[in-house]
């Protein structure tokens, strides 16, 4: 009886163990993973649509960690630490030069044809969708960055990243309120510029009384460091200096003592001017009407435009309250992209590119665009041509057709803003504005010769890495920041609240001294 059992019990071990020999057979591990790096909100819900993209490709399912950093420097600082997994991430230009020269990155060959396969049935050499990529940015990023030295060696940044978006630094400001203290022309923005963050004229007046205490600047060293440059360009401030007449790309790139201390002063005289500094929430108080003038990246002032139409305007036919102007002359234009650090984990290189590749595919890049207001990176011809992409952009922006309500029913006429895919893609692709002349979502976009303000891709800048004058910049823009803030206030307030803390406690001790006293006397 007992060998009867024994025999049994043998017999279905052996069963099991055959049957869980066969599904490891006929189902082998089908779930990958990859680690996501990137900024919040900066990207559409894309986990759906790419776990099917990379099933329909690889016969495997897909497993994502999606992790965000607030600024570059968090974000290199774990990368540098090593002590984290990362696949692949999406830094901003300067930061990839930084990875880059510290040899934190790993190559995509980019431009290797030995390494690229446009048949995508060769995972093993797939890199990416480059030819969806507007040659536009590969051609301004090597020009900004050229070759850069890594160890005993130069590189181009073209081989370590992939472009994913991109727009440019300009100001974004309450148009109602700047016809209301008439200053809304072509003649009078275009002769201030940048000097508009300063309610300077362009001759060193005062621009508006109307606009004291009403400029918003960015808590941002870079945008800030860059926008001063600009204007004392413009301004005038640097006459009889070397930095005059060097061109845009190059004096973006100046840190040195003398011009450091120029910025300082003005940025320190600006903070008369100023409501206040910002980083995200600039667009909110010019919807709010706290203030009237904000620096801002373009898809933040994008998304801010198009938040403010105001049907009471343009007598009763609806205007937007809000515009956003790239003074001419001078500007910046930056761009972010993938790359895959040191870190990441070698079992996941086939997820990693087929992830860059997916995230280049006209249809990711139009519900991205949607999503986030800035521009893909790939070329804008290649998105008009797609009619899936366009669908996508139609349905966001409510054209007719195209636009659905909640329960997934097409919305009547009267409550779409765009009648016809044509006119939707003449304000997505060939918007031109009436002041500064240029195209805001596609800076490369530029009316020809219509305008004597002179705006084309010579006019924009990259920011390259500050290097060893960045401790140099961060002290000046600590300086600004403090500049005028007495510590007076500070010590009084904090001597109230220790007082209010200390009467507390002795309200609190007095009264269970006198509870005691009570529980006694009434023994």
């Amino acid at each position: 009886m007992k060998k009867f059992v024994c025999l049994a019990l043998c017999l279905v071990m052996f069963s099991a163990l055959s049957l869980g020999l066969v599904a490891c057979v006929q189902n082998p591990e089908t779930t990958d993973s990859l680690v996501v790096y990137n900024w919040a909100d900066y990207i559409y819900d894309y986990e759906e649509d790419f776990k099917a993209y990379y099933k329909n490709i690889t016969g495997k399912n897909i497993e994502i960690s999606y992790v965000t950093f607030d600024t570059n420097e968090t974000m290199i600082t774990k990368i540098t630490k090593g002590d984290s997994t990362v696949d692949v991430m999406c830094p901003s230009e300067y930061a990839i030069q930084k990875l880059l020269e510290t040899d934190w990155l790993v190559p995509l060959n980019y431009f290797d044809e030995q390494q690229y396969a446009k048949d995508i049935s060769n995972k093993q050499n797939y890199v990416h969708n480059s030819k969806y990529i507007d040659q536009n940015i590969v051609n301004k990023i090597d020009e900004a960055f050229g070759e850069i030295a890594v160890g005993d060696k130069t590189v181009s940044m073209l081989d370590y990243m992939v472009p994913y978006m991109y727009g440019t630094l300009g100001i974004l400001y309450n148009k109602v309120q700047f016809q209301q203290l008439g200053i809304y022309d072509v003649e009078t923005l275009n002769k201030a510029n940048w000097g508009i963050l300063f309610n300077d004229d362009g001759n060193g007046n005062l621009l508006s009384q109307g606009l004291d205490g009403s400029i918003l600047m960015k808590d941002s060293i870079r945008d800030s460091y860059a926008a001063t440059l600009f204007y004392l360009k413009q301004s005038g401030k640097l006459q009889g200096t070397k930095y005059q007449d060097m061109p845009i790309g190059q004096l973006i790139n100046a840190v040195d003592d003398t011009l450091i201390d120029l910025c300082k002063d003005v940025l320190t005289a600006q903070k008369s001017q100023l409501f206040g500094y910002e980083v995200d929430f600039g667009k909110d108080d010019l919807l709010k009407g706290n203030a009237m003038v904000d620096l801002a990246w373009s898809g933040d002032a994008l998304y801010a435009y198009e938040e403010s139409w105001n049907d009471d305007l343009n007598n009763g036919e609806g205007d937007y309250e809000l515009s956003y102007y790239v003074p001419n002359g001078a500007g910046n234009i930056w761009f972010d992209g993938w790359v895959i650090p040191k870190t990441y984990n070698p079992e996941h290189t086939e997820a990693i590119k087929l992830f860059i590749n997916f995230l280049n595919d006209p249809v990711s890049a139009a519900a991205n665009m949607c999503e986030i207001g800035y521009t893909s990176a790939v070329d804008p011809e290649v998105v008009r041509g797609n009619a899936d992409a366009m669908a996508v952009l139609a349905e966001c922006y409510l054209v007719h057709g195209y636009a659905k309500d909640d329960n997934g029913d097409l919305l009547a006429e009267e409550h779409c803003d765009y009648e016809t895919l044509a006119e939707f893609e003449e304000y997505f692709f060939d918007n031109y504005n009436e002041i500064d002349n240029s195209n805001w979502r596609y800076p490369f976009k530029f009316s020809p010769d219509s305008s004597p303000y002179k705006r084309d891709i010579t006019t924009l800048g990259v920011m390259r890495d500050f290097g060893q004058n960045n401790k140099k910049v961060v002290t000046m823009w600590g300086y600004v920041r403090s500049a005028g803030v007495s510590a007076l206030p500070l010590l009084l307030w904090t001597l109230a609240v220790i007082a209010v803390v200390a009467i507390v406690i002795a309200i609190v001790l007095l009264c269970k001294h006198l509870k005691g006293r009570y529980v006694v006397l009434s023994k």
